[in-house]
Parts: structure tokens; C-alpha cells; sequence
């Protein structure tokens, strides 16, 4: 029967006019009786009905569903930022249809296209780095975007974004004040990634600025792997010199600060170890590790909110914003 089932059948049922099943559909209800309401809802239960997203795409109605891009969502960051935007969402009525890229332009691309075919009002996107090619695409389609976690180079459009830079820069001058001469960091590949050049450019500045060495060791998610990091602290961190580990990206802070723990005799007083978010247990471990802080629930708020204002025809101004960031000073950085 469900399959049968239209929106002349519904309003037949419900002893009303299809456009008045279309009305409640798209939430007008200026104009409706709660009774009306009521009618309706209880028939489209009863029947299973299910409203068809094709037609929907075809006539230029709103859907009520946004689609956000991450680039990886299988971290805390992930879950903080979409609960922000979820926070939004929910009071607006709108729904959210979360695509994770992994960092890969060409998946990327495929989830715009994706979403796009279903319909959906608008876009909030992490993106890979193809920030032009992906707002000229939607500017044809009629989709507004906001990009979070990336400030475009042209500075235009609706973005926000976290200071990195300052953040990263200002913690480790604070540690090269506390006595630390070198800087061992552990960075992922930043072609392409801007906050990952972000991040390291402003430890690198610096280390420069403070005359500490500095040396960077290549991370991904899968290498070195511990044991292979536990080896190169043995025989690369001199400790006649008060060295800072900087890690610049949350998964892999977990890796690193196991890999240290032949070493924590000499932590903070020869070895530093500075990462970034991870609040959920940076603060339970021994020693418990200092780490950048950013106002992630915040950058999923204003995001949310700077795509709503233009879907309802009042878009925000200013529409781009760079949020602080705090250092959660510990004792692996006395």
C-alpha cells in the first residue's frame, strides 16, 4: 500500500486539499487550524506516506536538510563541531545529512554532487583545499555554503574559522620561556590542508623567533606507528637540552603520548610535550598534558547560523569570523 500511496490519496484521506497537504509539508501553517494539523499528521502516520525528495528538487522547494562535509569524522572534534551545528539546526527545524570526504577531493566532490541531487537547501563544508571550484559549482546551483575550519584566501564568502597561527605561535614562545631549546613537531602532510600549514607555520615561526632548533618528523593516521616513535625519542631527543614535542593534530596525540612513556621520568623537566583538544583526557593521564583548546562548538554554532540567515533571505554580517583559542597550561610543560 505504501508504495501507492501520493499526496491526493493523503488528502483524500484527510478531507483536505493537496495543497494543503503542501502547505503543511513545508511548514506553513499561518493559515491552518491545529485541527487541520492534526488531521493531516495522523494520516500521513496511518498511511506511511512519504513525500517525493524528486519532485521536491524539480519545483525549487526547500527541504529543510542541510548537508555538512567533514573531512574525518571518527574524532572528538567531529562529534563537538556537528553537536554545535546541531544545536542550531534543531531550534531552526532543520535536518543535517553528514558526508565525510577523508581529506579526498575527489570524495568531496562526489558528496557535493550527491547532495545536490538530493536536494538539499545548502551546504557547510570542511573543505580539502578546492574552496573556488567548490563555491563557483554552487553558485551556479543556487546553494549558498559556509566552510568552516578554512579561511579562503580570497576572503570572500561566508567561513569561519579558529586562530591556529596565534595559538600554536604564542604557546610555544610561552614554553621557550620556560627553558625549552629545541622543537621536535610531528606534522601530517599540509599540501593543500590549510589549517595543517596554519599550525605548523606558527610553531616554526616560533621556535625561529626564540632561536630554538627545530625539526619535523612526517605523521599520518597509520605511521610511524608507536614502537617506531617510541624508538626515535630514544635516540633523537638529547637530554642534556629541554626539548618540546609539539603535535599539532589531535588523533595523533593518543600515539605520541604512549610512545613517550619510556620517557616520562624526564617529563616536563627535559622533555615538553604540547598537543591540541583531546580535553576529554589530557587532564587524567600522568603527567597530564598541556594542549590547545579550540572553541569547536562555537565554530559549529556560527557556521549553522551564517547558513541559516541566508536561507532565510538575511544573511549575516560580518559572515566570516576567526575564533580565539586557550591554552590548557598542564604538567608537561612546567
Amino acid at each position: 500500500m505504501t508504495k501507492s500511496v501520493n499526496i491526493t490519496y493523503v488528502a483524500k484521506l484527510a478531507g483536505v486539499s493537496t495543497a494543503t497537504v503542501s502547505y503543511y509539508l513545508n511548514g506553513h501553517f499561518n493559515k491552518m487550524s491545529a485541527s487541520t494539523r492534526s488531521k493531516i499528521a495522523q494520516t500521513i502516520k496511518e498511511t506511511g506516506y512519504v513525500p517525493n525528495a524528486q519532485a521536491r528538487v524539480l519545483s525549487n522547494k526547500a527541504t529543510g536538510v542541510v548537508a555538512v562535509l567533514i573531512c574525518d569524522i571518527a574524532n572528538h572534534w567531529a562529534g563537538e563541531i556537528l553537536r554545535g551545528m546541531e544545536s542550531v539546526a534543531n531550534q531552526g527545524g532543520y535536518q543535517i545529512i553528514v558526508c565525510d570526504t577523508a581529506f579526498d577531493p575527489k570524495s568531496e566532490n562526489l558528496c557535493i554532487e550527491k547532495m545536490l541531487s538530493l536536494g538539499v537547501d545548502g551546504f557547510i563544508i570542511q573543505p580539502t583545499g578546492q574552496v573556488r571550484t567548490i563555491r563557483d559549482r554552487l553558485s551556479k546551483a543556487g546553494k549558498p555554503v559556509v566552510f568552516y575550519d578554512y579561511s579562503p584566501f580570497d576572503m570572500k564568502g561566508s567561513w569561519v574559522k579558529t586562530n591556529l597561527y596565534d595559538a600554536f605561535y604564542s604557546s610555544v614562545t610561552e614554553c621557550a620561556a620556560r627553558g625549552y631549546e629545541d622543537c621536535v613537531i610531528l606534522a601530517a602532510d599540509s599540501a593543500g590542508a590549510r589549517t595543517r600549514l596554519e599550525r605548523l607555520q606558527g610553531i616554526m615561526d616560533a621556535a625561529s623567533a626564540a632561536d630554538m632548533s627545530s625539526s619535523v618528523v612526517s605523521i599520518t593516521h597509520e605511521t610511524p606507528s608507536q614502537s617506531e616513535l617510541a624508538h626515535y625519542f630514544q635516540y633523537n631527543i638529547n637530554p642534556s637540552k629541554k626539548t618540546l614535542v609539539v603535535c599539532p593534530h589531535q588523533w595523533a596525540l593518543n600515539r605520541i603520548f604512549e610512545a613517550l612513556k619510556p620517557c616520562t621520568h624526564l617529563i616536563p623537566s627535559r622533555i615538553g610535550v604540547l598537543g591540541i583538544d583531546n580535553t576529554e583526557w589530557t587532564s587524567l593521564v600522568t603527567p597530564s598534558i598541556t594542549t590547545i583548546i579550540e572553541p569547536v562548538h562555537e565554530e559549529g554554532v556560527f557556521a549553522f547560523r551564517a547558513l541559516a540567515s541566508q536561507l532565510e533571505g538575511n544573511p549575516l554580517s560580518p559572515s566570516c569570523e576567526v575564533l580565539e583559542c586557550t591554552t590548557n597550561w598542564q604538567e608537561s610543560t612546567l
